[in-house]
């Protein structure tokens, strides 16, 4: 399941997120400014990074929209944007 993260509803979104053990959470827009503690498979909206000049940690690999668009057509997704 992937979970679109943005920072208004970060917090219900991680928090549901950490429940699922099959996770992948995806921070796009201002998500990319949080730093979240969740196991699961971390990345970022590259281009929305890059325009918010944010340094992503080394956990949290970098996608493109074409990439995203991608993991959104194949599996499952939750938004908490």
């Amino acid at each position: 399941m992937i979970y679109l993260i943005d920072k208004p509803m970060a917090g219900i979104g991680l928090r549901t997120a950490a429940g699922d053990p099959d996770a992948r959470v995806v921070l796009i827009q201002d998500g990319v400014l949080l730093s979240p503690d969740v196991d699961a498979e971390l990345y970022a909206v590259a281009r929305d990074a890059d325009v918010r000049g944010v340094d992503l940690p080394p956990a949290v690999e970098r996608v493109s929209y074409d990439a995203l668009v991608e993991m959104v057509v194949d599996e499952e997704v939750k938004s908490f944007v």
